[in-house]
């Protein structure tokens, strides 16, 4: 049952600290977002038969939905911060499943991109509000520890989404992938009135309005350092996954099925790195961790150069592999050090980091878009370019460490 403020546990120093809703809603609400983004995927060749589309046009269903949950992480996080966590993440579910409806009743196009809308901007939460809660009831270094297991954990669904899904489409309808989509946000409306209690600790800096909140976030040095590692870190993993498919059967010639086995590849080295960042980051803190991450990225980046000369799938994939174990280590650590940057403006926080990753998501695919043509070489270039960005806010994250430890 839900908890008021009251009913937390005391802390060692006599503070309340909240207690923690179940891990298996937190996994199960994260796994949501994901298996929304991509799990649909699969039905565009029948909406776009079905609505009288071309492909292009039926593909807006990804855009439209990133769109939404980028402009929606920078208002619900500050909400959260404002109103509290299970309020935000109750209504958000019913926004969610409120979409999914929208979208499996669409006649048209337009109706099931408003759909779209909707339901992306109900499934920021997926994204943001656990890690948030995660934040609230750990501190910087154990919470980057649990967020390390929970991605892992709710990776799981992710893997299978896209099968589940197009199996639903083929043996019934695209209609009722949607309305599944829209049972489950209303199933976790109600889990979450009835086991979330929570976990947002009210101080006088959290009801701050939201373009007050960013400005104060967006002035420290050491979140700005957070931004540039994060910014670098999806830019080589998204790089990939708007230019992998078309190098890999365009200007290679391998088929989809043998793209899809080797990107299990990414899908191991990321899971890899969830783990690690689970095992270790408590243990040896969310700097030394990030630091640790670099090194996999910067090594990725420089062996797609190095094998560039080889048309292996191999020669693609294990730069990546090594990317991608980076990126699982990598933000875990830097969620939870970006959250604990100002902790009384945590929501807004992760709301912002979440709109800055697929803000670099859209634009380094729009990049890759307007670059790749039948050189290779273009998508190794954004791939280095963002390790470097990287790089450079790694150091910009010690010069300021070691700034603030002279003063």
């Amino acid at each position: 049952m839900h908890h008021s403020l009251a009913d937390q546990k005391a802390g060692t120093s006599g503070a309340l600290t909240p207690i923690q809703p179940p891990l298996l809603l937190l996994v199960g609400i994260s796994a949501l977002g994901p298996i929304t983004l991509n799990g649909v995927l699969p039905a565009n060749t029948a909406v776009m038969k079905e609505l009288a589309v071309d492909y292009g046009v039926a593909q807006l269903v990804l855009t439209v939905y990133l769109f939404a949950t980028m402009i929606s992480q920078l208002a619900l996080g500050n909400l959260s911060d404002k109103i509290g966590r299970r309020p935000v993440m109750i209504g958000s579910m019913l926004v969610f499943a409120a979409g999914s409806i929208i979208c499996a009743a669409a006649g048209s196009i337009e109706s099931l991109l408003i759909g779209r809308f909707v339901q992306g901007f109900g499934a920021a939460v997926c994204v943001f509000l656990t890690r948030t809660i995660m934040r609230d009831v750990h501190s910087q270094d154990k919470a980057a520890s649990a967020i390390g297991y929970m991605n892992t954990a709710m990776m799981v669904g992710p893997m299978f989404g896209p099968a589940v899904c197009g199996y639903i489409t083929d043996v019934s309808s695209w209609r009722f992938m949607y309305a599944l989509l829209a049972a489950l946000g209303i199933l976790f409306a109600l889990l979450s009135y009835l086991y979330q209690n929570e976990t947002l600790v009210r101080t006088a800096g959290a009801k701050a309005p939201f373009l007050p909140s960013t400005r104060v976030l967006l002035a420290e040095s050491e979140y700005q350092a957070y931004l540039l590692i994060m910014c670098g870190a999806v830019g080589m993993y998204f790089s990939f996954l708007a230019g992998a498919p078309y190098v890999a059967m365009e200007l290679r010639g391998y088929s989809a099925s043998t793209f899809g086995i080797w990107f299990s590849m990414v899908a191991i080295g990321y899971l890899s790195g969830n783990f690690i960042a689970g095992r270790y980051s408590q243990q040896f803190g969310t700097r030394k961790m990030i630091g640790f991450s670099v090194i996999p990225a910067v090594a990725g980046a420089i062996l797609f150069w190095v094998l560039s000369a080889s048309d292996s799938l191999l020669a693609l994939f294990l730069p990546m592999q090594l990317i991608a174990f980076s990126n699982g280590i990598c933000l875990p650590n830097l969620t939870s050090a970006a959250m604990s940057v100002r902790h009384e403006l945590a929501g807004t926080a992760s709301g912002l980091t979440g709109t800055v990753q697929i803000f670099t998501g859209i634009l380094l695919t729009l990049m890759v878009s307007l670059l790749l043509t039948d050189n290779v070489l273009p998508l190794f270039a954004l791939i280095s370019l963002s390790a470097a960005i990287c790089a450079s806010g790694y150091l910009m994250l010690n010069s300021v460490k070691h700034r603030q430890g002279n003063v």
